[in-house]
This record gives structure tokens, sequence and C-alpha cells, in this order.
């Protein structure tokens, strides 16, 4: 921890460096200042953990720089030293709420009873400050408004790291193990998201000096931010970074992008690298009709100037040796080949559970028969029929009722708005989601989530 020694007679600089070095606390890095001053200059340059200062000083008193100090660095614990215990002093610096008053010369008990405390004090502080860190990263993935997490005064930057090659899948940087104290992660459908946050913003440009350039695993690219101190700016780079990421399968993978090269992507570019990420993801999840579906559209319009990028993007993908494709047809013929193991990985599958797995996890998207019969290569009339011999009710009934699920779940564990919650399961018109409510629940969404989490009606 930092101590940060406030006053103006160097003897007491001496005396409380020798109690130190006494009490065997080498851990403990003591910084100096002589005037309130020099205090703001030693806690604008470094994170100090506390600050003991004499209440009498020349210039500014200690009394008056604890109070611009706390004004803007609220994280340090402040201690006031004086050989005076009159009850003024105490009573302004209990207005100042320091943390102890402590009288002069200090004893080292006295000094060893105020490190515990910090150091206690700071390891409780540091665990809710990344539990705050922890909510406002889940929250604002989702599209929360969740600023009020963000700890004020804190640096901040974001990572994502995507992963098109399975057998890479879990792969972090090294050295993210030794800053693990100050890096959050959190799974994303692009991959893996991960917050660095430190209260100096050297300490997060440290970290991302380190971030390799180059030479990932294979398969393994990687999204950086710039540093922030804002929540609103933070969330700004987490959509640039997660709306972005496609672009690796036109320019390469297997290197760092940063956010400054990101901002400058042409829209159109992007939209047409976004489809190639949805065939990956088609991939992975065993969706063999979506894969196959996308594989001849994209391979049809394969642009020629990065065609190579994108090859070897299929090849980390699907593992399959892509070299011998030289025509449209021959890259379509051996990615249908190897979609064929997706079949024998789920044989027991057919379309219509392949549609209601669709469903389950795709409720909250403009989802019509006719969009889900294209998806699947079928008539909406057909679909209709087996949809309904294998639910035992409609296609419009079922999707309803996956949607004002979901949306119950919502009302109990969220305090989102009745139209922020209309969005979230699907419904475009705040009305007709209350109505479809009031049918199947027999309340609006407002009074169901007043009866279950006040069941008594108090």
């Amino acid at each position: 921890m930092k101590l940060l020694i406030v006053d103006d007679e160097p003897l007491i600089h001496v005396s409380i460096e020798y109690s130190l070095k006494e009490l065997g606390l080498g851990d403990v890095e003591v910084l100096h200042a002589y005037t309130g001053t020099d205090m703001w200059k030693c806690l604008e340059e470094s994170r100090i953990d506390a600050a003991l200062v004499d209440i009498r000083m020349p210039g500014t008193n200690g009394l008056e720089a604890i109070e611009e100090g706390k004004r803007r660095w609220p994280d340090t614990f402040y201690y006031i030293m004086s050989g005076f215990s009159e009850f003024e002093y105490a009573r302004e610096a209990i207005r100042l709420s320091v943390t102890e008053y402590l009288l002069k010369p200090l004893e080292p008990k006295t000094l060893a009873a105020v490190i515990a405390h910090v150091k206690d004090a700071r390891a409780n502080q540091d665990n809710q400050i990344r539990d705050t860190f922890r909510g406002w990263l889940a929250g604002t993935l989702h599209r929360h408004d969740v600023g009020y997490l963000y700890a004020k005064g804190y640096a901040t930057a974001l990572l994502l790291l995507t992963y098109d090659n399975p057998q890479n899948d879990s792969w972090i940087p090294a050295f993210l193990y030794d800053s693990h104290e100050r890096v959050l992660s959190l799974p994303c459908d692009e991959g893996l998201l991960l917050l660095i946050f430190a209260p100096d913003t050297s300490l997060v440009h440290e970290i991302l000096r380190k971030v390799p350039k180059r030479d990932y695993p294979a398969g393994v690219t990687c999204f950086a931010s710039p540093v922030c101190r804002e929540p609103e700016k933070l969330a700004a780079q987490m959509r640039l970074l997660l709306g972005a990421s496609p672009i690796r399968v036109f320019r390469g993978l297997g290197v760092r992008y940063d956010a400054v090269l990101l901002a400058e992507v042409p829209e159109q570019e992007l939209a047409a690298a976004k489809p190639w990420i949805s065939l990956r993801d088609s991939y992975f999840h065993s969706q063999y009709e979506t894969y196959v579906s996308l594989c001849s559209r994209l391979c049809a319009s394969l642009p020629c100037e990065n065609s190579e990028r994108v090859r070897s993007f299929l090849t980390e993908v699907t593992g399959a040796a892509l070299s011998g494709a030289r025509t449209v047809e021959d890259l379509t013929r051996l990615l249908r080949q190897r979609g064929k193991s997706l079949l024998s990985q789920r044989k027991n599958v057919s379309k219509v559970d392949a549609a209601v797995a669709y469903l389950e996890e795709n409720f909250y998207q403009d989802t019509s028969l006719a969009s889900l019969a294209a998806q699947f290569d079928l008539t909406p009339n057909y679909l209709s029929t087996l949809l309904k011999n294998r639910l035992g009710m409609k296609f419009t009934d079922y999707l309803a009722g996956l949607r004002i699920s979901h949306a119950k779940n919502l009302l109990l564990t969220t305090a989102l708005s009745i139209k922020e919650i209309t969005q979230q399961v699907g419904y475009y018109s705040e009305s007709h989601f209350i109505k479809v409510f009031l049918e199947r629940e027999g309340c609006t969404p407002a009074e169901f989530r007043s009866r279950e989490k006040d069941p008594g009606g108090n």
C-alpha cells in the first residue's frame, strides 16, 4: 500500500518511517509532502491508499488540504495528525469525515492500527469496485442503462477476443493472469469481453501496452478500445468493438484492431462481412439448414479482393482444407461436405425440432411463420402443420407464450420499464404487448409485477 505523510516538519517524516521499519511493514511504500499543495500533487500522480495530514502547515492547512483531497480523490483514507487536541479542530475533522483524528507523536501501535485498518478497508473497497464494474459490464452488454454502476474516478478500457477456431476458444493472453485483479471477463456472442480498470490511467495503459499486435493463436483476433473515464464513452466503445468485429473476415485474423481503425470502417464493408459471422455461428451451433443456405448464398457473392482472407477464415471455422477450391462451385461443395458432420451430430433432430429450437433462442426477433419457413426451406402451410402437430398449438400462440414467459421473468428480476420489456421480448407496440399479456395472464404487466413482488398486498 502507499502511505503519504503530509507535514512541514521533516522530523515527523523520519519518525514515522522509522516506526514503520520497526514494525516490519516492508510492504508499505512511503511518500512525502510538506505542504497541502505538495499533497495534491502526490494524489494527482499516484493512487494513495492513506494520507496522514498535519493539521497546521504554512499556506494551505491540513483541513483545507483534506477538503479538496476528498472532493477530487475520495478513495483515499485521510487521517488528521495534530499536537493540538482542541475541540474546534476535532469538530472540523468530523465534518470532513476524516477516517480518524490522531495525536502526535504517533506511537508505533497507532501506526500499526492505521495500516491494518487501511489494508482491510482497501480490500473491501476493491471488492466492491470489482462487483460494481462486473454489474456495469453485464448490464451494458445487454444494452441496459447502468451508467450508475460505473465507479467514478476510475480509468477503464475494453478488449474483445473473438474465437473462430474451436480449438482455441478459451485462450487469453498470459499477461492478463498477472493482472487479474484489474481485469474482468464476460463471455458474449462474439467471444470474450474483457474490462480493464484501475484508479490510475497509467496502470490501464501499462496493461494495454502488453496486448500483442499480432501472432495470436489460430483463429484468435483482438479488438481494443482506448482508455476512458466516463461510462457513456466506454459503452460507446463496447458497441463499436462488438459491431465492427466482423471486419476480421475481410481484413484478416490473428491481429489486434484498435478502435481508431474500427471507427473508419465503411458501413458497406461491415454489412458484407456480417453474414460470414452468421455462417460461423450456424456451423458452431450445428444449425445445418441455416449453414447450408448461407454457404450457397455467400460463396456465390464472394468478393475477389477478399477471397484469400475469407478462405482462411472458413478454414479456421470448419477445419476444412480449402486450398484446393479453385472455383466458387468447389468451395461451396467442400463447405457443404463439412456441413454433413452437423447432421451426424444431430441424427434425431428434424426440421421441425430445429425450427422450435430456433424460436426458443430467437423469440425476441421479428419472426413470422413465412420467414421461419424460408429459414428451413419449407412452405409456410407445411411448417404450420408440423408445428401444430409437434406443439399442440398454432405458431402464433407458441411464439406469444415464449415472449410472455420471458417478459414475466424480466418483470420479476429487473427494474426495466414496461416499454423496455416490450422491446426486449420482441413486441414493437407497448399497447399490443399489454393486450396480449392481459389475455394470457388475466392482468396487466404492471399488476403482475406488483402482485408477485408483494403477494400479501402490503
